[in-house]
């Protein structure tokens, strides 16, 4: 998570990205408009962004709802930097240390949930077994 700064520069201008916007994924500034407005939030209410990296997507979807972001993610270097970012935007979020199993979040902690290229590291839930039929 220490970053690159050229690799940082090359995808954010090939994703269309501002240089503000940290990025850990491959989601483009069209795509982030559409999970904005997916997430059909109010004003104030709260964003729970799961394995939210350094911030990038959550802080600027909780910028244009006028939400509170609430992000998690297992890194603390991304953690760090994800606090380091909100405070260089002069953004209220806050940021813990978590995964997407164990978040240390309440139930109803959330009016919404963002996780963006990170929904395939949540643990799979037991497969159904077959029933033996019998004779």
């Amino acid at each position: 998570m220490t970053g690159s700064p050229v690799k940082d520069e090359i995808q954010q201008r090939h994703l269309g990205l501002p240089p503000r916007l940290l990025s850990t994924s491959l989601l483009g500034w069209d795509g982030i408009a559409e999970a904005a407005a997916g997430l059909r939030l109010v004003p104030g209410g709260p964003l729970v962004d799961l394995a939210c990296g350094r911030g990038g997507y959550g802080l600027e979807i909780a910028a244009r709802i006028g939400a509170r972001l609430i992000g998690v993610d297992f890194s603390a270097e991304a953690v760090r930097q994800a606090r380091e970012q909100a405070r260089r935007l002069g953004a209220t979020a806050g940021f813990g240390i978590g995964d997407l199993a164990a978040t240390g979040l309440g139930a109803g902690s959330a009016d919404a949930v963002l996780c963006v290229d990170a929904i395939q590291f949540a643990p799979q839930p037991d497969a159904p077994t077959a029933r033996s039929g019998g004779s």
